[in-house]
């Protein structure tokens, strides 16, 4: 099909809802390219939306079954569809239907007589306690709003398309989103297992294990068809307020968008704070690419290629859309009297004029610097309040990392869809003569395992033997002990009081004293002490860190030399072969570190082509992929052992990066 005359799919629908600009980027796809992609498949695997999709057609009786349309050519699916629907009552996977130049295909379609159910299948969760949209005024529920969306887009196609296709009848079409129902418990131990992924050139299959899946007959269905038909009727009737989604009646906004896209025209751009995450900012990553993000900004604000690299107002730390709404663009544009000070949050405003501080060449903290790497070297640090914060904490010092996932499927019997699961932590430590080592880890690599319990025994087998601070970088791993703590008290387990005991020691929650070892936050004391220019707007570790390597020349000096693995003590980098932590570019910067991670096909010790497994495990979102692979993909055992190999290697990383924080701020002080 020549690519002006493609339709108008409901992928492109909610493309056009995030911004209508993006759909001309995606059709052009051999000139833009779309970092989503591959997100999506890595989000989905992550997630367990393969693995939803299947279990849904088990539900309604498709799989391997006849009405299962697997035709790529619309009109032949369009074709098959028309068949089916010839039938009194029938259940169809992937029903086609085109209107004008609209085309969707539909999850799951029921009929039954003259009653049509439309079913989208979501790997997101709901509860049937709740609500998903107020009546008065109408007003959508945000969370779900791009669902309900889509399903409307559906219900609008396919009511159309009936019409035109058999004139002689009436059909009552009703729309449903299929989602795991949080209000159900698991009855089953092994559901995730049950489903396969395997993925070949770029196609994904689901193999289903007949045996197991015969255990699923009488059991619950944690996947549940929510009726969202009173929201869709709502949206397409224009009676829902759209100032905030799509600035214009429905059908306006199909009509507009569909022609826009089959006439392969670009709607001009809106810039603002919806761009910050842009998925066609691509000029870094491929850099062969026309970059659509760029472009948008060339022509509604002028910028020129060198504006992209000064600091901007999308960097700004808690950064919002009012700003570049009044034409102010880059930091330099922004004074101390832009920033409200709000009560209570003093350290925000703070940060924030530190920020703009930096970035204003004719302020009081920025002057003119000779290099990058002079103004690297640059940074804020409050050291007598620093200094006051450390001499609270006591040795040996303790820095945990958790690796965690929460999938639609439940891990085992008597679990919730999307619960947590706890399957890898790190540990470092520090002690009073300043020795580091890579002290301990954990990860679960067996098969349909729910480790949480386990996880929970060696972290407290490890972290017992003395009374030292334990550090933790954000909320996260709280509120993962808080919940496991909640999981170990509906249980029968024989050390279940113990590990609570262990759990409230270790941690915070609202209305519960403070445990008398509770994690020291280690984001928290960033916030409060230190500023580099180089984290621009965030203080995620994985910003910090890089900024903390490039300001610290007693960093630079010491982990320049191949020590970690050797002098310190690592358990996943042998003593024979160790590494420098620091390595700078031509230009004299210090690479991150999690940019030296290399990727899962190095691990194995054959060639990229020879792999699906090329991909880098340096963020959560990898992380959760790689074990989502180990969990329900059908692999090799050497790609398992490289998975998790990788996985050991990143969350060693998390760790040994709060040990750098440490460090620095140590000799500074």
């Amino acid at each position: 099909m020549n690519n002006k005359q493609k339709l108008f799919t409901k992928s492109v629908f909610k493309l056009a809802l995030e911004c209508p600009t993006k759909m001309y980027y995606a059709k052009n796809n051999d000139k833009y390219s779309n970092l989503a992609l591959k997100d999506e498949f890595l989000a989905s695997l992550a997630e367990g939306g393969f693995q939803v999709g299947t279990l849904a057609k088990y539900y309604y009786g498709l799989l391997d079954n006849e009405n299962d349309i697997k035709a790529l050519n619309n009109d032949e699916a369009i074709r098959q569809t028309q068949e089916l629907l010839q039938q009194e009552n029938v259940t169809i996977a992937e029903a086609a239907f085109q209107f004008g130049n609209c085309f969707v295909r539909v999850d799951i379609l029921n009929k039954i007589g003259n009653a049509v159910e439309i079913i989208e299948v979501k790997a997101k969760s709901w509860c049937s306690s709740e609500s998903f949209g107020k009546k008065e005024p109408p007003q959508i529920s945000s969370k779900m709003s791009p669902y309900i969306y889509d399903v409307a887009f559906q219900k609008y196609v396919v009511e159309n398309s009936l019409k035109e296709c058999f004139p002689d009848k009436k059909y009552a079409v009703k729309t449903f989103l299929m989602m795991a129902d949080k209000d159900k418990t698991c009855d089953v131990s092994g559901l995730n297992q049950i489903f396969k992924i395997n993925k070949v050139d770029d196609k994904t299959t689901v193999e289903v294990d007949r045996e197991k899946l015969q255990t699923l007959n009488g059991k619950t269905q944690i996947l549940t068809p929510f009726d969202v038909d009173d929201c869709c009727d709502k949206i397409i009737n224009g009676q829902v307020d759209e100032s905030d989604n799509l600035n214009m009646p429905f059908l306006d906004f199909v009509k507009k968008m569909s022609q826009a896209y089959t006439a392969n025209e670009k709607i001009e751009p809106e810039i603002g704070s919806k761009c910050f995450s842009c998925s066609f900012d691509t000029s870094k990553d491929t850099p062969e690419m026309t970059s659509g993000y760029r472009e948008c900004w060339k022509a509604k604000a002028g910028f020129r290629n060198e504006d992209f690299d000064k600091p901007l107002v999308k960097d700004l730390w808690g950064a919002n859309g009012k700003f570049i709404k009044s034409g102010k663009y880059f930091l330099a544009d922004l004074n101390t009297n832009d920033i409200e000070c709000k009560r209570n949050n003093n350290n925000t405003t703070k940060r924030k004029w530190l920020q703009i501080g930096f970035a204003t060449k004719n302020g009081s903290i920025l002057s003119n610097y000779k290099s990058q790497i002079d103004f690297d070297r640059q940074f804020y640090l409050d050291k007598d309040g620093l200094k006051e914060e450390m001499s609270k904490w006591k040795y040996p010092l303790h820095f945990i990392d958790f690796e965690t996932s929460a999938v639609a499927l439940p891990f085992y019997a008597g679990m919730r869809p999307y619960e947590q699961v706890a399957f890898q932590f790190s540990h470092h430590t520090i002690d009073k003569n300043g020795k580091i080592e890579h002290a301990g880890q954990y990860l679960n690599t067996e098969e349909g395992k729910f480790p949480n319990f386990d996880f929970v025994r060696e972290l407290k087998r490890q972290l017992e033997k003395d009374e030292g601070t334990i550090f933790r970088y954000a909320m996260h791993e709280n509120t993962i002990l808080n919940i496991i703590s909640e999981q170990l008290a509906a249980t029968n387990e024989s050390d279940k009081e113990e590990l609570i005991k262990f759990i409230d020691s270790i941690t915070e929650k609202d209305k519960k004293p403070k445990g008398n070892r509770n994690m020291v936050d280690l984001l928290e004391v960033v916030k409060r002490y230190f500023y580099s220019p180089r984290m621009k707007g965030s203080n995620s570790i994985k910003e910090v860190l890089p900024a903390v390597l490039n300001t610290s020349l007693y960093l630079q000096e010491k982990y320049s030399k191949p020590i970690y693995g050797k002098e310190i003590k690592s358990l996943n980098i042998s003593s024979s072969e160790p590494i420098a932590w620091v390595k700078t570019d031509n230009d004299g910067i210090v690479v991150n570190p999690y940019k030296q991670l290399p990727n899962i096909a190095s691990y194995m010790g054959i060639p990229e082509q020879e792999t699906q497994s090329i991909e880098t495990v340096n963020n959560g979102g990898g992380a959760l992929s790689a074990y989502g692979r180990m969990q329900f993909s059908t692999i090799k055992p050497e790609e398992k052992q490289a998975l998790q190999t990788a996985l050991l290697r990143y969350c060693e990383l998390d760790t040994m990066a709060m040990v750098f924080i440490w460090e620095f701020f140590n000799n500074e002080i």
